[in-house]
């Protein structure tokens, strides 16, 4: 049996008639992964999504994001760590025609959990917090999700959400923008 001299060369020769297969069907998928870094107001945060095509243009979507942020409060900048789950309804509003651009919109709930200076109430300059530091938060959230297709089954992806909390200690409204990748699995 002979042996390849570089077996990267190989698998990538033999990926290439694979990825024209692809290439007539590209945005047809059913079921897609994304990961998401971003900011948030006053930090940062990160989404892991999950997409599910109802059809050829509409899905569901279902998010997990964790923020890192902080306010200020007696002279004192304060830690709020936020989690949570959202899921939603998107549907296509622009698309070119060689599909490898689309723009998405999209609303739903979210359920989550607020943690605000470690679960302490006592501040660095001796003041105590006269606010609750952990609490289950929900609400509402829209968002703009946009995919820029450098192959069939590979997009990098943007992700404009604002997440509306009805009971947040820190404030209702909590932008977010991302940049990730979207991985199209089936």
């Amino acid at each position: 049996m002979k042996q390849i001299k570089n077996p990267l060369r190989f698998i990538l020769l033999l990926l290439i008639p694979l990825s024209y297969t692809y290439e007539i069907t590209a945005q047809s998928h059913k079921l897609a992964v994304t990961v998401t870094g971003g900011i948030v107001q006053d930090g940062f945060g990160a989404t892991i999504a999950a997409d599910y095509k109802v059809n050829e243009f509409d899905y569901l979507q279902f998010n997990l994001q964790g923020s890192f942020a902080s306010f200020e409060q007696n002279n004192a900048d304060i830690p709020v760590d936020t989690y949570s789950f959202t899921t939603g309804f998107f549907f296509d509003i622009l698309r070119n025609n060689s599909r490898t651009f689309s723009l998405s919109l999209g609303a739903g709930g979210l359920i989550g959990y607020e943690i605000i200076n470690d679960n302490d109430t006592n501040l660095p300059n001796n003041q105590l917090l006269a606010i609750e530091t952990n609490k289950v938060i929900y609400g509402a959230y829209a968002g703009l999700d946009v995919d820029f297709f450098i192959s069939p089954v590979i997009t990098i992806y943007l992700k404009l959400n604002e997440l509306y909390h009805v009971n947040s200690e820190i404030g209702e409204f909590t932008p977010y923008a991302g940049l990730g990748v979207k991985l199209i699995l089936k």
